[in-house]
Order: structure tokens, then sequence, then C-alpha cells
């Protein structure tokens, strides 16, 4: 009877302590893994290639150290499945890829590239060989008598349709978007090569040069702005898709902008544009900020990015043209608008040719 009152007592001695140590560990987890996320967010990610390159070295140590255990204990032939294998040999669906959602485009250039002319070489038809218009050559070759090439000329290809300037003091990407026609400074801040003194308000670096997506020489009429139609919630689509909301289009779909941004006043209301079922409700600082994914059913996805507040949860049933929330400017945005997505299946496409 001792014994057993002994060993009883020293088990509740050890299940409080290590209820202890376990509540311990726990608080030093927690903040630890609050620094981790602090650090990460920092900026907007400013501390993010830090991780990223701690991660890579890691994961090739483990790769290095696990390679050798890992082919000897599942050796492998290298002219593939021998005759004896099974089926599950050759094939396991647990090791099969999964689809994602991604954004298929093509290559993007991020550099200036020179070209030379050769015979019978047009403006045009270089212009189309790359991929952008005449006049974004134009610009940035004033030079060169682009309208009499010669065999031989060497002219100057921009990665995109646009402008490239070279930031002067005193300058704001809200500057450099008016001075050059376009109706928001978001073209600028979505080009994906540019950068900033300040990734959280945008600041220019002086001496710098900046892409303008988009852009015209003030002595050009810049590009018209398209008023949208009236939302799905007050009249109904003509096309696959209603207008999600009314306002003015301020940036087109491109490989690096995988939408159409609709401008408006902060708290326009933003509805679906079709029936559907609400999969995804996210609210975060960075990226598309407050946004909502649909899935319509049919193979079709739309997401509607950037709101100042959401109406809707996940599991939702919405119609077309209920409201999901109201248009704002969270997330890596300079102003009030709606980044408006349609995928078709796991890829993003032009919604302008879903909505009519």
């Amino acid at each position: 009877m001792e014994l057993f009152s002994d060993v009883k007592e020293f088990l509740a001695v050890l299940a409080w302590y290590s209820k202890k140590k376990l509540h311990i560990f726990g608080e030093r987890f927690e903040a630890a893994k609050g620094w981790l996320v602090d650090q990460l967010l920092a900026k907007r990610g400013a501390n993010r290639p830090v991780f990223v390159r701690f991660g890579i070295v890691t994961v090739m140590v483990l790769g290095l150290i696990s390679a050798p255990i890992i082919y000897n204990r599942y050796p492998t032939s290298a002219t593939g499945p021998t005759e004896n294998a099974t089926p599950s040999e050759v094939y396991n669906p647990m090791t099969a890829s999964i689809e994602t959602l991604t954004n298929e485009s093509e290559k993007p250039r991020r550099d200036v590239e020179t070209y030379e002319v050769k015979a019978g070489d047009t403006l045009s038809a270089i212009a189309k060989m790359y991929g952008v218009d005449n006049e974004s050559i134009k610009a940035l070759n004033p030079d060169l008598s682009i309208n009499r090439l010669s065999p031989g000329d060497k002219i100057k290809i921009p990665p995109v349709s646009g402008l490239i300037v070279k930031v002067k003091s005193g300058e704001t990407i809200q500057s450099l978007a008016k001075k050059y026609g376009l109706p928001s400074a978001q073209p600028i801040v979505d080009w994906p090569y540019n950068s900033f003194a300040n990734d959280e308000t945008f600041a220019l670096i002086v001496g710098a040069e900046l892409v303008i997506p988009g852009g015209v020489i003030p002595q050009e009429a810049p590009r018209p702005i398209l008023s949208t139609p009236q939302s799905g919630l007050f009249a109904k689509g003509s096309g696959q898709f209603s207008w999600p909301t009314n306002g003015v289009i301020t940036q087109y779909f491109a490989w690096y902008h995988n939408g159409v941004d609709i401008a408006n006043k902060p708290g326009t209301l933003v509805s679906a544009a079709d029936s559907g079922r609400v999969v995804s409700v996210l609210y975060q600082n960075t990226g598309y900020g407050y946004h909502v994914i649909v899935d319509h059913g049919n193979g079709f996805r739309t997401l509607y990015g950037h709101l100042s507040r959401i109406d809707v949860g996940v599991g939702d049933n919405v119609s077309r043209g209920q409201g999901i929330g109201k248009m704002g400017s969270t997330g890596r945005s300079t102003g009030p608008h709606l980044h408006f997505v349609v995928f078709a299946g796991n890829n993003s496409v032009n919604p302008l040719s879903y909505l009519k």
C-alpha cells in the first residue's frame, strides 16, 4: 500500500511538472511565431528574401543528407520501369502533381532590348514582333529616324507598351501618371520590375528608371477612359458576366496585370458578376487586400479585390447582381478601385471578353 501511494504521488507530481513545462513551451513557441510573422510582414515583405534564402539553404542541406538514404531505400532504373513492375510502381496517384490556380502567360521581358534592322524591316513589323506599339518604340528612340529605317540601324525596344522615364526630384507616381496620360498610378505600381524607395508609400528613387505601362508623351492625347455599364445589381448584363460595379476602367488586362481595374468613389457597391458560391474571403493588408472569390460551378471563378468592406462569408450562395461588398483601396493599391479577375479553369483571362 505504501509503494502504491508513493507511485500515485510520483505520477501526480510528474503530471503537474509536465503540464507546467508544456505551458512554458507553448508561450515561448507563440512568442517566437509572433516574432517570425512580424518579420515576414514588416514593410510588406522586406525581410522575405532573408527567410527565402535560409529556407533554400536548409532544403539543399537536407537534400544532400537524405538523397543517398532515399536512393538506397528506393532504387530505380535509369531506363524506366522493369518488365515486372506493377502498375502501382509505374504510377502512384499519391505523388501525382496537383493542379493549382496559376496564371499562364508569355514570358515577360524586364529589360530594354536592342534590335538591329534588317533589309525589308518596318517599324510596325518590329513592334508586332516584340508585342509593343509603334509609339513606344518612337519614344525610346527620339534621335532615330524611325520612318526611314536602314539596314544596320540599332533600335531600342521597351519591354512593354508605354514609356521609360528617369525619375526627377519631387516627382511622385501620381504626378507621373497624370503627366503621361494614365487615369491612375496603379499601372506603375503593378509593373513587377519597378523599384521604390519605400514599398509602403511608393516613394520614388531619384535618378532611377521607371517603366510607365500605357504612358504616352505629354503632347499626345491620353488613351480614352472607358465608362462601364451599370452593374448587374441595376441592369442585367447581356454577356456571360454582368459588370460587378460602376465606374471607369483605369487599367486593362495584361500579362503582369491579371484583371481590369474599375475606379469610383470609396464605398461604391460591388456585386457578384454571376450566381455561384463564395469559396474564399480574405482580409489582408498586402496583395489584393480585402477580397472575395466566387466559384460559379461552370469552370469559372471571379475575384473581387481591394474592397473596403465584405458582406458575405465562405459557403454563402450569391445570385447574379447580389451585393458582396464595397469598393476600397486595401492591399497594394494607390486609390479606391475594384480589381476584377475572371478565372477560366486555372488561368486568368481577359474579363472584357466576358463582360458585354
